[in-house]
């Protein structure tokens, strides 16, 4: 008796086996109905656990839809809502859809038309809309969090999960935007439950190799990788541990075939999906993303999963990073006690292989892609969720005043961080509506907005266009945009600029040869111009006049003189300087005239790779202005990229990029001729490389490119 008091109490009939099914129920019900008091405590307990259930998922939906519109519409979630809006033919082939499956854009396509999601909305309505779709998605992921939990470990661990499910500053954030993530982790979550269905009744035994349970299973893996390509790690990660149990069984022939047979089902079902992974995947990589090192991979994504993106180490004093440490070792500590049960040990086995395979292969492509972003491999929280649970609901079965403890040290943690996530704006994502806003009070319609990112600018400011074409009339919204409301006619006109240093001049000739003033906006994380092209021509023929910062944004403009003729490398005269058998300058541009004192030098380098020659480490290259007793008066050192920004070690032989350099020259600098010069280095060890005349001998480390004359 003392160890049925233990047991977690459920309430299923046979007549109504569904809801054995739903809430993981596999006890031998019978018998418990037998004990007509074991029986009646069950049903108060459970009904009692049942009510906490239900409340906790209402604080979930609660939660979500709590300043649901507070953070303006960023980039990703733009792109989603844009793309979505679109006609439903066009989703899947779409441009902006780089490295994303389409069955997200369909659903949110779907959901848009059900909640009146429109183009032409205010930016709030429609982020409501729009991001009412993950909260719906995170509410039903909390709910099967639980079920899925207390299949691992009994209704205290269901309770658990379901608490951190509720309150994960990681899913809420993830819950309050417009991307896939929310409906990802509904899907695996599903996916799993019915996965342990059918291996709990049909793996054991001699049975078809499809059920039910399992056909859903096929279906719902299927989805998940249409919504996310990277939930592949986690099924690689599942069919591994399968194969793995198949193999030490008796039976391991048929058993093996069932493996093989429903991962054939999922392949058929991915078919549809396998052109459009062929054109977004193969040459997909993210250069502005850093790799880390394993323990620094591990220990972000434990803080973000658990501690959310708000989530302050240093917080009360330190306490935060104890808690985050705490909870690991004590949930840690729980699954070693649970592992010491025989029939706990091949779910928990299954699980471990979730979180860890799903890590392990997500890293192993983030060395081979540098795609490095803890959301790209959150595919695993609902694995880790319910380890922790698993874990803290150890102790909870040895002591209900320890388990209410833990479960209150959990909650305090999580609200501390999910407050942060909600009302600090230090974590916001960006600012762009305060952006436009500054806009409108500084420009004039004699001025022109350029925009590093196509999105999400359009959503909160009018007249915007995003192609290359003739700018819409105000008060009308060009393509591919959705206006926040019509534009005033002082309002200055605003373009997306996609950098291409090769035609960059002509674009600007385009645009902006009679404006007077030109504001540029930068995104945070843009690597639009990464060799800052567009500084190097605006302050060569303009005058800056200020900036400003936003969250997100950086706002710099400069003052012309129209009209302006912009020419980025005038008179390219052929030149060659090899560096260390590694890269050789080709062609030479300096300024052909006597420079004024105050007025940049500006220079222009094309870079080519030497033929046959090694480069493995990122270069950068130095110009340098010189007096004649050798003084150095002015220097600009930028990156080498390529024109898809790759250092060096990636370029093709075709490649020969652009590089420009602008030095300051001041404004008392006396008149005479100055030596210009050049110097590569390693961008990480500052070693220079050694310049080789045409026999290949070293001939010193800074060359000359020329020399230029200053003076009236």
């Amino acid at each position: 008796m003392n160890r049925l008091k233990n047991v977690d109490c459920r309430i299923a009939a046979q007549r109504w086996p569904q809801l054995k099914f739903i809430w993981g129920l596999h006890y031998n019900t019978n018998s418990m109905l037998r004990s007509p008091a074991l029986s009646q405590r069950c049903s108060s307990v459970s009904t009692a656990e049942r009510l906490l259930w239900g409340a906790l998922l209402l604080v979930a939906w609660g939660l979500r839809l709590h300043l649901l519109d507070r953070q303006d519409i960023w980039w990703d979630e733009a792109r989603n809502i844009e793309v979505a809006l679109r006609p439903l033919t066009q989703i899947a082939a779409a441009p902006e859809l780089d490295i994303q499956p389409p069955l997200y854009y369909w659903l949110l396509h779907g959901w848009s038309l059900v909640a009146g999601g429109a183009v032409g909305q205010l930016p709030a309505q429609l982020a409501f809309v729009a991001r009412l779709w993950s909260v719906l998605a995170g509410v039903v992921g909390v709910a099967l969090l639980a079920a899925l939990a207390r299949r691992a470990g009994g209704m205290r661990a269901a309770l658990l999960a379901a608490l951190l499910g509720t309150l994960s500053p990681f899913w809420l954030a993830e819950s309050q935007e417009s991307r896939m993530y929310t409906t990802g982790f509904a899907l695996l979550t599903a996916a799993a439950l019915f996965f342990w269905e059918h291996w709990e009744r049909h793996c054991r035994e001699k049975a078809a190799r499809f059920s039910p349970a399992s056909l859903l299973f096929v279906f719902l893996t299927a989805a998940a990788l249409f919504t996310h390509y990277n939930v592949l790690f986690v099924l690689l990660a599942w069919y591994g541990w399968w194969g793995g149990w198949a193999l030490l069984q008796p039976a391991r022939r048929r058993l093996l075939g069932s493996v093989c047979a429903h991962g054939l089902a999922t392949g058929l079902l991915l078919l549809p999906l396998a052109p459009i992974a062929l054109r977004q995947i193969p040459g997909y990589a993210n250069p502005n993303l850093t790799v880390v090192d394993v323990g620094e991979y591990l220990r972000q994504n434990w803080q973000a999963y658990l501690g959310g993106y708000a989530f302050d180490p240093t917080q009360a004093n330190g306490l935060a990073s104890l808690w985050l440490g705490g909870v690991a070792a004590v949930a840690l500590a729980g699954l070693l006690l649970t592992a010491r049960q025989k029939g706990r040990r091949a779910i928990l086995g299954f699980f471990l292989a979730w979180l860890a395979g799903g890590l392990t292969l997500y890293y192993l492509a983030v060395l081979d892609r540098n795609a490095f972003h803890v959301r790209y491999a959150s595919f695993v929280t609902p694995a880790l969720y319910t380890l922790v649970a698993v874990g803290l609901a150890a102790f909870a079965r040895r002591s209900r005043l320890l388990g209410v403890l833990l479960a209150a040290l959990l909650a305090a943690g999580l609200v501390t961080a999910a407050h942060a996530d909600l009302y600090d704006r230090r974590f916001d994502r960006e600012h762009i509506a305060e952006v436009t806003e500054w806009l409108r009070q500084h420009s004039t319609p004699d001025d022109l907005i350029l925009v590093d990112q196509k999105y999400p600018f359009g959503f909160y400011y009018q007249p915007y266009a995003v192609d290359a074409v003739q700018l819409a009339p105000a008060n009308t919204a060009p393509a591919n945009t959705a206006p926040a409301n019509t534009a005033p006619a002082n309002t200055a006109p605003a373009r997306y600029l996609f950098v291409d240093i090769n035609t960059l001049d002509q674009q600007l000739n385009q645009w902006a040869g009679t404006a007077r003033r030109v504001f540029w906006v930068q995104w945070f994380e843009s690597d639009t111009d990464p060799r800052r092209a567009v500084h190097f021509l605006l302050n060569k023929y303009g005058r800056h006049s200020g900036e400003e910062w936003f969250q997100g944004y950086a706002i710099d403009w400069w003052e012309l003189e129209p009209p302006t003729q912009f020419e980025l490398a005038p008179a390219l005269q052929p030149m060659t300087f090899s560096f260390a058998q590694a890269v050789q300058v080709v062609e030479v541009s300096l300024p052909q005239r006597r420079l004024p004192a105050g007025t940049p030098l500006a220079v222009a380098l094309r870079w080519q790779r030497i033929p046959g020659g090694s480069v493995v480490r990122p270069l950068k290259a130095r110009v340098a202005l010189y007096d004649t007793n050798g003084n150095r008066l002015a220097q600009a050192d930028e990156r080498l990229l390529n024109d898809r920004h790759l250092a060096p070690a990636q370029w093709q032989p075709t490649d020969r990029p652009l590089g420009v350099y602008l030095l300051p020259i001041p404004e008392g600098q006396l008149p005479g001729r100055y030596a210009v010069r050049l110097l590569v280095y390693d961008a990480e060890s500052l070693e220079p490389l050694n310049w080789v005349d045409a026999l290949g001998a070293p001939a010193g480390i800074e060359p000359e490119l020329g020399r230029i004359e200053i003076g009236e």
